[in-house]
């Protein structure tokens, strides 16, 4: 069995490049994707240095489907893990429709082409999509209460989309 190929969106970013780690050491050839907007290439040196090599890093935009189009022509992606968004509550409340553009299209490209090339979509959520808890602690069987920000409701209408 041939290695598999994973898509790391937002693989530049703090959880993205620790998953980075993690998949690489377990067997994974990984491409690494981001925009840059939430970091700089900082966490991607690290992954290297721990690696003791370099990975694939493209610097793009997901919110345009040509160049999400590109990057599955361009690689033998068999799998995406979905991390790019934009992530901060109080700028989402402030800046709202930064946030729905960005974090729904984002994922929308993603889920098209990968759904066009048969590519499996794992997609990383946040405890804002449980928004007031009627219950503590909240666990994953908790239901969804409507979110509190922008940022919440773009990772509840990503689930959605899933």
């Amino acid at each position: 069995m041939s290695k598999k190929t994973v898509l790391v969106s937002g693989g530049a970013g703090f959880i993205g490049s620790h998953v980075t780690v993690e998949l690489t050491q377990a067997g994974y050839d990984v491409i690494i994707a981001d925009n840059f907007s939430n970091c700089d290439e900082t966490n991607y040196k690290g992954v290297c240095a721990i690696l003791g090599k370099e990975l694939p890093l493209i610097p793009m935009d997901f919110c345009h489907r040509n160049s999400v189009e590109e990057l599955f022509s361009k690689y033998p992606i068999d799998a995406v893990i979905h991390f790019a968004a934009f992530k901060a509550v109080g700028e989402s409340v402030s800046e709202p429709l930064k946030y729905y553009r960005n974090n729904l299209l984002s994922f929308i490209k993603i889920l098209d082409v990968a759904r066009e090339k048969g590519c499996n979509v794992l997609f990383s959520s946040s405890a804002t999509v449980y928004g007031e808890p009627d219950e503590m602690p909240v666990t994953e069987r908790s239901p969804r209460q409507p979110a509190t920000s922008p940022y919440g409701n773009t990772k509840q209408m990503c689930e959605d989309f899933l």
